[in-house]
């Protein structure tokens, strides 16, 4: 969301306003035409020209290289343009937020109180207009580290903002997001969460991006493919949604493998890049549909990977998963050497080092000899 729209304009719609006759874009294009042309302008895009995301942050990745700008000045022509258009970048913004530690998530997003700012503003500008009501949103997006998810207060406070009113809600789980992956842990994802947030009646999709290194896709495979089967949102209306496999879709994508300032050479496809691979699953209204009707219990269980599974290896698990961005510097280490030979120079260097420790210690006993 363009922060640039959180003030809210003293005008009224419904006085002095010129109806613009003269233009064929109100006596000539029906509607409809319109509503389409005002729409296709007044959608929030990256704005790669400014506030570009570095390639290698935590936040980069498609769709997310740049901060997201919406182009006001269309209503900025005239109290007619103004009058039809006004909701629109609110209603057609993704609107984000990161549920993550501070240095997960850019340093210009919209928190909650600044989302309850925005929607207080909105709502009197609104009401001042014959008391319309404030619009439903297209969609947001929360990005959301798993500890910060498993604590369902924190997706809960985003849903029950008043006046919030979103059609489609998208949870992303980056790579970086699951527990542990710092150590190659299998996949696990608690349903507390799954089994106590209720969504806003007015949402018609939940989609939740699963995202792996490329390794690993067969722990997505099979974790998407439980959700898909024992995992039920519900609403506050009591409206239970269900997934279908035929609604999952694959994508990949290749990103920077370094992370705060650390290179993941154990991850990497190729020097210094990852590649990523995300299903995507999407829950949708199942009118009727008792979830636990015939399991018993009204509770969705974990997704855990089970034991014995499969899992193809990393191949550099010794002692350098990864190295810093200062160690590559200091120890003339190429930055584009390839990740074997990374872990090899590292790995000399820590045998010198041990070296030179032993050769101390020998000079000093001798020395007391």
């Amino acid at each position: 969301m363009d922060e640039s729209i959180l003030t809210a304009p003293s005008i009224n719609l419904r006085s002095n306003i010129n109806l613009q006759q003269q233009s064929p874009l109100f006596s000539v294009l029906p509607a409809e035409i319109r509503s389409l042309i005002f729409t296709c302008a007044l959608t929030d895009y990256e704005d790669i020209t400014q506030d570009a995301f570095g390639r290698d942050t935590y936040w980069y990745r498609p769709g997310y290289q740049a901060k997201r700008r919406t182009a006001t000045e269309l209503l900025r022509t005239c109290k007619r343009v103004f009058q039809e258009t006004w909701f629109l970048p609110f209603a057609l913004a993704e609107h984000c937020f990161f549920l993550t530690q501070e240095n997960r998530a850019p340093s210009k997003h919209v928190t909650v109180e600044r989302m309850k700012e925005y929607l207080t503003t909105l709502r009197e500008f609104a009401r001042n207009q014959d008391g319309m009501d404030i619009p439903h949103i297209q969609s947001i997006r929360v990005f959301a580290q798993l500890w910060a998810l498993e604590d369902s207060r924190r997706l809960q406070e985003v849903l029950d903002l008043e006046g919030f009113q979103p059609k489609n809600i998208t949870i992303t789980l980056r790579y970086t997001d699951f527990w542990y992956w710092e150590h190659d842990r299998p996949m696990h994802i608690d349903a507390k969460w799954v089994n106590t947030v209720r969504f806003p009646s007015s949402v018609s999709t939940i989609s939740m991006d699963f995202e792996m290194i490329d390794r690993r896709k067969n722990e997505v495979d099979f974790i998407t493919d439980l959700a898909t089967q024992r995992w039920f949102f519900r609403r506050a209306d009591g409206m239970a949604f269900r997934a279908s496999k035929e609604d999952i879709t694959t994508t990949r994508w290749t990103g920077s493998s370094t992370f705060n300032k650390s290179r993941w050479i154990r991850d990497e496809s190729r020097p210094n890049e990852i590649d990523y691979y995300v299903k995507t699953v999407v829950w949708k209204p199942a009118p009727g549909f008792t979830p636990f009707a015939s399991a018993g219990g009204d509770r969705c269980p974990n997704l855990d990977i089970p034991a014995g599974f499969a899992r193809e290896q990393p191949p550099y698990m010794r002692e350098f998963t990864h190295i810093s961005v200062d160690d590559l510097e200091t120890y003339n280490i190429p930055y584009d050497a390839p990740a074997q030979e990374v872990q090899e120079a590292m790995m000399r260097i820590a045998r010198e080092r041990q070296a030179a420790i032993v050769r101390r210690r020998r000079g000093s006993l001798s020395q007391h000899v």
